[in-house]
């Protein structure tokens, strides 16, 4: 029965709003919907204020894929005319102007089938359901879940959660702007559903193995990161936490009111299911600067210092913001990255390795491959591809002389390191020269000023690291890696260290780089920071300083299952610069209880280390007598 002035509503439980109306339509209809409004597809937007409990509504063969549920009361007191068709059971509208505005709607669920089924795509902080489903006192669980993506997670853990910040799936993404204001409540599922905490909280040094699927918490691909919120911690801390039930068929998904404060949030990887134990990193909170250093560059020299001291000697590695590179120039060139990979094989195969341009082109699955390739199996691979491998690396790559003005000396070696890049042509990719060598000299005018620095640290002139890069060697290289089918035989790139001065990588945002913490030999996951560049230290600066500059190991272990694309600048010195180990300073492998074994070689040039690296990579396969 209908009254004057709300219609009846007889969906199931799980739907039941008094006072809506709900539209049915085609999932591929919803972006659209939520930018543009629900507009008449002829004359008039046709609506029903009765959905079955199998999901279908009157007039229609099969059940919609999404419900929207526009709001009655909101849209009369708006002028918005209804009229009823008994004869068919539905009413129709022209809207405003012939369009519903988003501003109506009530919610949006999905309605396909899986175990996505009930998700909720768009909620209204002014839906009554929000109101009504408030859990209270015993029936509030203890742990709560936030599924998001490895770009979210740095932000999560120093600003807490913020309803609809940086929406990143690409179902809500293009309408960001309207989540930021209307919703405003964050997305959680219990715990316990899932098996996951039980009764104990999780300490930040141990890998829980959360499997979270994407249709479970309504996202297109799998979430990299779970944020276990503690609530019993909350309320400890004297923090209020709204909570709402989401419907009676979908007890497991909660939502919180409000930001949720990083004080109450621990994060873990959402680690699939045939993940090896070996290839498991935890995720380190940015603020500890201890486990990863982010050092803002445009801070006063003297604190850059402290802070590039301690990531030198004590970690190994770090991240660098306030940098000066243009972000518009990163942005083209990963465009310009994404383009080239995208090229036909048959295009990418015209600038692939050769005899005639050993290191400077293209280079497929199995051109490189790094696990296992650190300093001491280099060392003793004398010069050979000799290392056992356990994974093969699941990338592609194009690498470019990053510093196309030098002419290095050095034989064969410096002979092949300076050759001119293989690129496409202008006509295959407009600009992509002209940016890529824009961005290469970007990252030499960066790596000069991080060594300018460290120079002051080792008790050297400023300028001291200028003499050995008057013709120096620099690789600008291109990367591209495939999601991972099999863990036990591929790796995005094996454990390795850099065999350079320093390497400077500029890592998208789908993840997957782990670092070896120096200072307490624990895999991290090193989560990307928006406009931030990672530096390694390489062998070359390990082997000078007797360690007392850390040389980092690090591997990609890509669990996302999407395409994920980096970009590494290696520089090193002169290849005739004289690697003396411990030739600039003295280190914790001087003395002689040190844990670190001097190399075969006390002193070795730059060319020499080079070409190791080289031949034990896989990447230079001929004999190279020249």
């Amino acid at each position: 029965m209908l009254s004057k002035q709300l219609s009846a509503f007889s969906a199931p439980p799980r739907y039941r709003n008094s006072g809506a109306f709900v539209h049915g339509t085609k999932f591929r209809n919803f972006a659209s919907i939520m930018e543009q409004g629900l507009k008449a597809a002829k004359s008039e937007i046709y609506m029903v204020d009765d959905v079955r409990p199998d999901g279908r509504v009157p007039g229609l063969k099969q059940a919609p894929e999404i419900l929207i549920f526009i709001d009655e009361d909101k849209a009369r007191k708006e002028h918005m005319h209804f009229e009823y068709d008994a004869r068919e059971g539905t009413w129709k509208t022209r809207g405003i102007d012939g369009v519903i505005r988003p501003w109506f709607f009530q919610k949006v669920i999905d309605q396909r089938r899986g175990r996505g089924r009930g998700n909720i795509l768009f909620q209204s902080k002014e839906d009554p359901l929000m109101q009504a489903g408030k859990l209270l006192g015993p029936v509030r669980p203890r742990y709560l879940l936030h599924a998001t993506y490895w770009e979210n997670v740095a932000g999560i853990l120093t600003e807490g959660i913020v309803p609809a910040k940086n929406p990143l799936s690409d179902i809500r993404k293009p309408f960001k702007d309207l989540l930021q204001g209307a919703e405003s409540h964050v997305y959680t599922m219990r715990s316990t559903d899932l098996g996951c905490l039980e009764s104990k909280v999780v300490p930040q040094s141990e890998v829980v193995s959360f499997i979270v699927d994407k249709e479970q918490v309504g996202l297109d691909r799998q979430p990299d990161a779970i944020f276990v919120i503690d609530t019993s911690k909350a309320e400890k801390m004297g923090i209020d936490l709204e909570m709402v039930q989401s419907g009676d068929d979908r007890e497991d998904n909660i939502y919180v009111r409000g930001r949720i404060p990083a004080e109450i949030l621990t994060a873990q990887p959402n680690i699939p299911r045939n993940l090896p134990d070996t290839l498991k990193a935890k995720i380190v909170d940015p603020k500890s600067f201890e486990q990863i250093p982010i050092i803002d560059l445009a801070l006063s020299e003297a604190e850059v210092i402290k802070k590039l001291t301690y990531s030198c000697e004590v970690v190994g590695f770090m991240q660098v913001v306030g940098h000066g590179v243009p972000l518009e120039l990163q942005e083209k060139a990963l465009d310009l990255q994404k383009r080239f990979f995208q090229l036909s094989q048959e295009k990418k195969d015209k600038l692939r390795l050769r005899e005639e341009s050993l290191v400077r082109g293209y280079f497929g699955r199995g051109g490189e491959d790094l696990d296992q390739v650190l300093e001491k199996q280099v060392d003793e691979a004398n010069g050979k591809d000799s290392i056992q491998k356990s994974r093969k690396d699941c990338k592609e790559a194009l690498d470019m002389n990053g510093v196309p003005w030098a002419k290095p000396k050095g034989g064969f070696i410096g002979e092949i390191f300076g050759q001119p890049s293989q690129m496409p042509s202008e006509e295959e990719l407009p600009g992509f020269r002209e940016v890529m060598e824009q961005y290469a000299l970007e990252m030499f005018k960066l790596s000069k000023r991080l060594l300018e620095l460290m120079a002051l640290i080792l008790g050297k002139p400023r300028d001291f690291f200028h003499q050995f890069l008057d013709q120096p060697v620099a690789t600008h290289r291109l990367l591209h890696y495939w999601p991972i089918k099999d863990f036990n035989l591929e790796i995005g790139v094996g454990e390795h260290t850099d065999y350079g001065l320093l390497t400077i990588l500029k890592q998208d945002m789908v993840g997957g780089l782990q670092v070896l913490n120096a200072k307490d030999g624990v895999w991290v996951h090193c989560c990307p920071v928006e406009n931030a560049f990672v530096i390694n230290l390489g062998d070359m600066i390990g082997r000078w300083t007797a360690h007392r500059f850390k040389s980092t190991v690090h591997r990609v272990v890509t669990t996302s299952d999407k395409d994920r694309y980096s970009v590494p600048f290696f520089l090193e010195p002169n290849l005739d610069t004289v690697i003396a180990y411990g030739g600039l300073c003295s280190g914790p492998g001087s003395s002689s209880e040190s844990k670190f074994d001097p190399p075969s070689r006390e002193e070795d040039t730059a060319g020499a280390i080079l070409e190791r690296f080289y031949r034990a990579s896989g990447q230079l396969r001929t004999s190279g007598d020249k």
